[in-house]
């Protein structure tokens, strides 16, 4: 449950970040923000629940995996959103 939990505060920051990247001055900036934010997070509560136990850690994993999984059915793949007003994935350069 806490590896759902992280990856769900992880990837609702990646969402946040893609979402405004369009209206700030600086983008790379804001990325390498929220990358570095996020893997703080990542890092820090995986070593918290690990308790120094590779069960754990695997078992945080999963829950982190499975987190991304549900977002991806409940939100849709990014080929099939709209973002900055141009269809992802569908450029046709």
């Amino acid at each position: 449950m806490v590896g759902a939990a992280i990856g769900a505060i992880y990837f609702a920051g990646l969402w946040e970040t893609v979402r405004k990247l369009s209206e700030t001055n600086k983008p790379f900036r804001r990325v390498v923000l929220s990358f570095a934010l996020r893997m703080i997070l990542l890092i820090s509560g995986f070593y918290l629940v690990m308790q120094g136990e590779w069960e754990r850690l695997v078992a945080a994993m999963i829950g982190l995996i499975l987190a991304r999984e549900f977002l991806v059915r409940k939100l849709g793949h990014a080929s099939n959103r709209f973002i900055g007003g141009i269809s992802y994935g569908n450029r046709r350069h």
